[in-house]
């Protein structure tokens, strides 16, 4: 042992004045380290409270991130919904508008083939007048 102490031998065993100042050096000893421990727990404690406090407020600013990430992405969810809503609406209403310009056309179709129809007739008609006429004419 480091602290290993002889002591002088009396008449009734060791010296008794030796003995107790070798307790109270002991004493102090323990007493120093014992304090240098606290100092070192306490110091330990303390920079460990800070350490705890910079965890949390990582910990409230990687949760607001989170929350802003979330809430970005959920409102770029929307946004895309709305968009593709919107698209999908003005390509009915662009689908509508050509069909009714196709119908349309097809009208305006039917009624120039019935105009032509009706040429053809009146063509037919005076044709016939007229050969009807020129054959008049030659008898």
């Amino acid at each position: 042992m480091e602290n290993e102490k002889k002591f002088n031998n009396e008449m009734f065993g060791y010296n008794k004045q030796e003995v107790e100042e070798y307790l109270k050096d002991m004493k102090a000893d323990y007493e120093s380290r014992l304090q240098a421990e606290r100092s070192d727990v306490n110091r330990l404690q303390n920079e460990l409270t800070i350490v705890k406090k910079k965890l949390e407020r990582y910990e409230l600013d990687y949760i607001k991130k989170q929350e802003k990430v979330a809430n970005a992405l959920i409102t770029a969810e929307d946004q895309a919904k709305k968009i593709v809503e919107t698209s999908r609406n003005e390509a009915l209403q662009e689908k509508e508008r050509i069909e009714h310009l196709i119908e349309m056309e097809k009208e305006k179709l039917l009624d120039m083939k019935k105009e032509i129809i009706d040429l053809k007739e009146k063509t037919v008609r005076l044709l016939d007048k007229y050969s009807q006429d020129m054959n008049e004419l030659l008898d």
